[in-house]
């Protein structure tokens, strides 16, 4: 029987399970999220796992939450930085966030395997990365605002400069790869310079 965990021993132990998913997934991707390997690591009883997932794909799809909130963070610190041309500054951040996750994809066959997962279990939703991801643009726009660098800004239609991108990059083979990053940075740069206005 599974132990029973205060709600402090819950959130201290999803997120050493989370990081320990991480390093074990870069280890050997997805088949390496041995559920009794995970476990045996974190120190927690098998069992004790489905009090945070019902299976490991439940574990995948907040693990790419986790690391996109993650990454996320990060680009906050650089907001500062975004004043002198807000425009460039998001399409930047977008074109490079949907380059990385393109290359990890084809590289990594862990990634394609999770987003695999991902795509399929969230097909139609508004999912929690989704949220991220807008959560993330409404906090840009509004610092913008406040630094009076933009007059306005439509987030759900900037949140599909991401999206899309991700669908592109995803689905890179369809593409002349000699024109690929060129027409991937005019599409990104068009939806950002219709939604947002300086």
């Amino acid at each position: 029987m599974a132990k029973a965990f205060s709600e402090k021993e819950k959130i201290e132990i999803k997120e050493k399970i989370l990081e320990t998913s991480l390093d074990l997934f870069h280890e050997n991707g997805r088949k390496s999220l041995s559920i009794k390997e995970l476990t045996s690591r974190v120190g927690i009883a098998q069992g004790s796992f489905y009090n945070f997932w019902q299976d490991k794909e439940s574990l995948i799809m907040d693990l790419i939450a986790y690391r996109s909130a993650q990454k996320l963070t990060l680009l906050k610190n650089a907001f500062p930085n975004s004043l002198e041309n807000p425009h460039q500054f998001l399409t930047d951040i977008i074109f490079n966030y949907s380059i990385n996750l393109m290359e990890k994809v084809k590289t990594k066959k862990a990634y394609e395997d999770a987003f695999k997962i991902f795509y399929e279990k969230n097909k139609g939703e508004m999912n929690y990365v989704k949220q991220l991801y807008l959560e993330f643009i409404i906090d840009l726009t509004s610092y913008w605002k406040n630094k009076k660098v933009i007059r306005e800004a439509d987030e759900n239609g900037l949140l599909n400069a991401f999206l899309g991108a991700f669908i592109i990059c995803l689905n890179s083979n369809q593409f002349d790869k000699e024109y690929f990053n060129e027409m991937l940075r005019l599409y990104i740069n068009s939806i950002v310079n219709t939604y947002l206005t300086v």
